[in-house]
């Protein structure tokens, strides 16, 4: 069994980073350009993180108090296309084909949605909201 002494504040960032799909500190450290040896002593819990929190908090998409006391909730509300996809990433088995038409089905949605309801659903004579008809699915071979 292994222990675990590092501050708690070192646990959160490595939990954030990790379920924002980054396998390793290097991975996000080369993402948002900061220096890695840095960004590891923070993790390890070797340097306190006070001064760096809100980037991190930031880029990796939790709450700064969080992140600093443990106290809140961890998650933000998922608020970006890049958001949408680094979840998308973290499901096993998803091939990367699959990943980009699950995203533009997403991003679909979520344009529509932001249409009136008025324009986005026709509506009849009766003023009921009408739906339009399905169309039948291509066949692939």
């Amino acid at each position: 069994m292994n222990f675990d002494d590092r501050p708690d504040f070192a646990k959160r960032l490595e939990q954030a980073r990790k379920s924002r799909g980054f396998s390793t500190p290097k991975e996000a450290a080369e993402r948002f350009g900061w220096v890695y040896e840095t960004y590891i002593q923070h993790e390890q819990g070797i340097r306190g993180i006070s001064r760096q929190s809100k980037k991190y908090a930031d880029a990796f998409k939790v709450s700064e108090a969080w992140l600093l006391t443990g106290e809140g909730d961890s998650s933000r509300r998922v608020s970006s296309q890049d958001d949408i996809l680094s979840l998308l990433k973290q499901i096993d088995g998803l091939a990367e084909q699959d990943i980009e038409i699950v995203l533009r089905i997403i991003m679909n949605s979520i344009r529509a949605n932001a249409i009136e309801p008025e324009q986005s659903q026709p509506r009849d004579q009766s003023g009921s909201t009408t739906l339009p008809r399905a169309e039948k699915p291509l066949r692939q071979r």
